[in-house]
């Protein structure tokens, strides 16, 4: 009994940090949530509105990839994240317009590449260029 006992903790202990262990438990998401939660994330930093995002991941949940959307736009709107990621502040893409517009809207400042003083280098003076779509 004693030995019984003794074997089922340390099996609890060894899987304990494993994945696989904590869903079949039922204790965590699937990977493919939390892909689409990344996925949203990625589509509100690239400035897809949420629609355009589920549109283009129809097979992934459309609960976690607007989870993920609304995440990094708290983050945005926070402060915490820069969706220019230094590029030129400047430039808005014709499909991203509206999104871009509410983003400029909502005060979030953004740090172009020039407005950071990196530019003076003269090395990134080129990355300040506006990409061509």
């Amino acid at each position: 009994m004693r030995d019984a006992l003794f074997l089922v903790l340390i099996a609890v202990f060894a899987l304990s940090g494993c994945d696989k262990a904590k869903q079949l438990i039922g204790g965590g998401p699937d990977q493919k949530t939390l892909d689409a939660s990344a996925i949203g994330y990625a589509c509100r930093v690239a400035l897809k509105g949420p629609e355009d995002c589920m549109k283009e991941n129809e097979s992934f949940s459309q609960t976690a990839l607007l989870e993920g959307w609304k995440a990094a736009d708290r983050d945005i709107n926070g402060g915490i994240l820069d969706p220019s990621m230094g590029k030129d502040p400047n430039f808005v893409h014709a499909s991203t317009a509206p999104v871009a517009s509410a983003v400029a809207a909502s005060g979030v400042a953004a740090s172009g590449v020039a407005a950071s003083g990196v530019a003076a280098s003269g090395v990134a003076a080129a990355a300040a260029k506006p990409a061509v779509h």
